[in-house]
């Protein structure tokens, strides 16, 4: 006889959110993690009496989204303390503007502000028809029919790698176009009070409000097939738990190759699944301050004006540093001043997109380490006399937490990864399924787990 319901492997907002949706529903369910906190790639932890991110966040559509629908679904609206950004600015070289479609279109020469300006408009009136045309197409190539023009391309190209953590040329027009009219429409780009490891927390709360048990350094060993369908799990301490739904918020690769066996699934299919590619990684500095220096929440800056934020490791070079690197600027402490240790400490987070190409492993992250101190100390320059302390996460901090080679958000949003060529939630097979940024799902990062979430609970209820 089935334990529980559903069996739930990861914490992740993938497997948060399904959890407190199926709770809620009424089912019996059981959420594993083999880590000790919550979160996977969503989560925080504390450094010299701040709290840090794992990773560099700002949340699309905050409330107004797939993050916030999961809540209003659970009787919970209200669980998540969003702020809605109201401060950001765009930095390009040692000029600094407000972040704004104006203040990109008058960056640019006269001749082509026009040009950038049909670029925008043609996002606002796109019909979902003419998205659909666009799924397979690049976001540069889409780009091209409007602009060539290289300050054009990395700021759309910031965006994109803002978005999806893969640059212009592999990502869908049609998902970027969807995700930035939402977030035009929708202007609620926020930051959770508490730090990001407030959206998976507040999930489980509704989990376990509604019965569900969650327990934390439960690591999976793997999962139990039998007579064709995965029935149950059996952890690495030897207990083994049964339930006729399994839900893997893990790595999809992980879960096909080392927890189940390709040899459960048909053979294309597993191959498929094994030669997904992720979205890039982030590399991350930190530095908490004795003062504040700045009011901005956000800032988009960019070295020069054609390095968009994730072209930090391309120009035929992937493993070597660049002298400065273009990213995505966030001070979560403009957001939340509990997140310091007083109000009137200043935390500012800088992060990068690296592709984890080779042996990533091994890169001179000293290097790194130097391209990224030197660039944001362009970006804040009065910050240099102020610190308390500097912290660089690279790519293995997140490897540690979620596998996947340290990438920050899962399976790439890239043309041949996107809309029906995506993995879909329900796996061949049986009783197995998936919740997470890697399968099913629209938007961006964690949104898009959390639309996974939907769309599986969707299917659930549909059998």
């Amino acid at each position: 006889m089935a334990e529980y319901d559903a069996i739930i492997i990861g914490t992740g907002i993938g497997g948060a959110a399904i959890g407190a949706l199926l709770a809620h529903d009424g089912r019996k369910v059981l959420i594993l993690d083999k880590n000790k906190i919550v979160g996977g790639r969503c989560t925080s932890y504390e450094h010299k009496g701040f709290t840090l991110d794992l990773g560099v966040h700002l949340f699309g559509v905050g409330d107004k989204g797939s993050l916030g629908e999961v809540l209003r679904m659970t009787g919970a609206p209200d669980a998540i303390d969003w702020v809605t950004i109201r401060r950001s600015s765009q930095q390009v070289g040692g000029e600094t503007k407000k972040y704004s479609q104006k203040d990109m279109v008058k960056s640019l020469p006269a001749d082509e502000q026009t040009n950038l300006t049909n670029l925008f408009a043609r996002v606002h009136m796109i019909t979902d028809r003419e998205i659909d045309e666009l799924w397979y197409t690049p976001v540069e190539t889409w780009m091209n029919e409007f602009t060539r023009h290289p300050l054009a391309h990395a700021f759309i190209g910031s965006i994109v790698g803002q978005y999806f953590c893969v640059p212009s040329p592999e990502a869908s027009a049609a998902e970027f176009i969807k995700c930035f009219k939402e977030v035009l429409v929708a202007r609620s780009s926020a930051y959770p009070k508490g730090g990001c490891i407030a959206i998976p927390k507040a999930y489980l709360s509704v989990a376990e409000k509604h019965g569900g048990e969650i327990r934390l350094g439960a690591d999976v060993k793997n999962i139990t097939v039998e007579e064709g369908a995965a029935v149950g799990v059996r952890l690495k301490d030897g207990s083994e738990l049964r339930a006729p739904v399994i839900i893997s918020n893990a790595d999809i690769k992980a879960t096909v190759r080392d927890l189940v066996g390709p040899e459960h699934f048909p053979k294309a299919y597993a191959d498929e699944i094994m030669n997904l590619t992720y979205a890039d990684s982030c590399i991350m500095f930190k530095i908490g301050l004795k003062e504040r220096i700045t009011d901005d929440q956000l800032r988009m800056y960019m070295p020069d004006d054609r390095t968009p934020l994730n072209k930090a490791s391309e120009e035929g070079k992937p493993d070597a540093a660049p002298a400065k690197v273009g990213g995505m600027i966030v001070v979560p402490t403009n957001f939340d001043t509990s997140l310091g240790p007083d109000e009137d400490k200043q935390l500012i987070c800088f992060g990068t997109g690296i592709r984890t190409t080779g042996d990533w492993r091994k890169r001179d992250w000293d290097a790194w380490h130097k391209a990224l101190r030197d660039s944001i100390y362009s970006a804040f320059p009065e910050a240099q006399d102020k610190v308390l302390w500097e912290k660089m996460d690279t790519p293995q901090l997140v490897d540690a937490y979620a596998g996947e080679e340290g990438n920050i958000i899962g399976v790439g949003q890239t043309v041949d990864q996107i809309h029906k060529r995506r993995p879909s939630v329900v796996s061949p097979l049986k009783g197995l399924y998936y919740s997470s940024a890697e399968a099913g799902g629209h938007g961006i990062g964690t949104e898009l787990a959390a639309s996974s979430a939907m769309e599986l609970f969707a299917a659930l209820k549909s059998q």
